[in-house]
Formats: structure tokens, C-alpha cells, sequence
């Protein structure tokens, strides 16, 4: 696209792959192709839907806002919103990271965050449709049995790993830095609560397989079972 040439991690090409596959393998050029198939617009929009270019309105000071300028400059090209699709070139904060993938824990609904336990829940907007949400909990689900590493016995986890490369703010492109994340729900059949765990410019770059998911898996089999939360896969290992 535009001269440039859209790679998977492992610089591997992997066949004919189902949406649920290229969740479960982390496919770049599985997301670029599904970011063509769904239409710029579309895809702009629901980047908007989640609310990836507002604030939050938490009850904290200092709050700042993601950018989307990338894909909303004049001269945009296709393959600015191709790098979009994996998570490159734009940027999110943690906090709307976890709000958007609450959301689709939550049947669609993108909830307000807060701190302090006096506020109820307030409803923003419906991000996607509750079969939509389904779906994509569905794959992030697979994704983790498949990898095992988030595998939690008795229990269905959804999750999904992110490593983003560092741009370079005085030469432009990127360096060879990285952010590592991983993000997901449990239990994924009536979530309890989202786990996000981020490690910044670890050593050597490895991809988050290696660094955060066994630091989600921890956090996440605590708060299980500190809050008693019930088995929603009894007897699964």
C-alpha cells in the first residue's frame, strides 16, 4: 500500500486464516485486510464509537486524550489506515484501552469510568451491538486457550496481546523500542472485571507473549479468587 509493505511479526505468511485466527496469531496483514473490507469511514467511525478521541471525564486531574491524526489528516492514505488496524500510528491512552475493551465485555456498552465508588454507572453510548461484542469475546477467547499462557483452569478468559513500536519523535518513523500490552476479561461468560497490564521498552523487544501474559495470568487467578467469583468452565483444564 502506498510503496510500503504490510508484514506479520514473525515476517511469516500464514495461508487462508479465519477472523478468529488472525485474533489468535496476532495477523497484521489480517487486520489491514479487515480494515479494507469494513471501508475507511466505517472503520474512522467506530475508532470514534469507542471513544478513542474523548476524554473520559474521570474524577482525576491531568487527564489527556489519544490522537487519531493520522488517519484524519488531509492527504490520509490507505496505508496509514492499514497500520491503524493493528494499533500502529495512532494512540490510545490505558485508561480508554480498558473503557474500550469493557465495552465489549459489557454487551457493547461503553460505560463511563470513575474512581470514586459513590458514582453509579452511567451508560455513554452503545459501541457495538451486543451480538457484535459476542462475537469478538468469542475470539479473544480462543485466543487464549489457544496460547494457553492466560489459560486460567475452570474459568473462560478473554484476552488479546498488543506490541507496539515507539515512534520516533525527532527523526520520525520508529525506533526499535517497543510497548508491550495485554488486555482481556474474565469470566468471559459474565465478566467480573478488565485487566490491563502495560510494560514499556522492555529489553530486547520481545513480543508480549513473553513479558505481560504471565503477569496477567497472576493478577487475574488472584482477583478470581480473592472475590470468590464462580467457575463458568467446571472441570476444564
Amino acid at each position: 500500500l502506498n510503496g510500503k509493505t504490510v508484514r506479520n511479526w514473525d515476517l511469516q505468511a500464514h495461508g487462508l486464516m479465519t477472523m478468529t485466527n488472525v485474533i489468535e496469531k496476532s495477523l497484521n496483514t489480517g487486520a489491514a485486510f479487515a480494515e479494507r473490507k469494513t471501508g475507511h469511514k466505517t472503520f474512522h467511525d467506530y475508532l470514534v464509537k469507542f471513544g478513542f478521541k474523548e476524554k473520559k471525564d474521570i474524577d482525576l486531574p491531568g487527564e489527556r486524550v489519544g490522537s487519531l491524526a493520522p488517519i484524519e489528516t488531509k492527504n490520509v492514505r490507505d496505508i496509514n489506515f492499514a497500520t491503524a488496524s493493528y494499533g500502529q500510528g495512532i494512540s490510545v491512552t490505558p485508561l480508554a484501552l480498558i473503557q474500550a475493551v469493557s465495552a465489549i465485555a459489557n454487551g457493547g456498552k461503553l460505560m463511563r469510568p470513575y474512581v470514586n465508588a459513590e458514582f453509579k454507572p452511567t451508560q455513554v453510548r452503545q459501541a457495538i451491538s451486543k451480538d457484535t461484542a459476542s462475537k469478538v469475546t468469542a475470539m479473544m477467547v480462543s485466543a487464549v486457550d489457544k496460547a494457553v499462557i492466560a489459560h486460567i483452569p475452570d474459568y473462560s478468559v478473554a484476552g488479546k496481546t498488543g506490541t507496539a513500536y515507539i515512534p520516533d519523535f525527532n527523526k520520525g518513523g520508529y525506533t526499535d523500542q517497543v510497548i508491550n500490552t495485554y488486555v482481556g476479561f474474565a469470566p468471559a461468560s459474565d465478566p467480573q472485571f478488565t485487566v490491563l497490564v502495560r510494560l514499556d521498552k522492555p529489553a530486547g523487544a520481545p513480543v508480549a507473549g513473553l513479558t505481560v501474559v504471565p503477569a496477567f495470568h497472576d493478577l487475574t487467578e488472584f482477583i478470581l479468587n480473592y472475590f470468590n467469583v464462580p467457575p463458568d468452565r467446571p472441570g476444564t483444564k
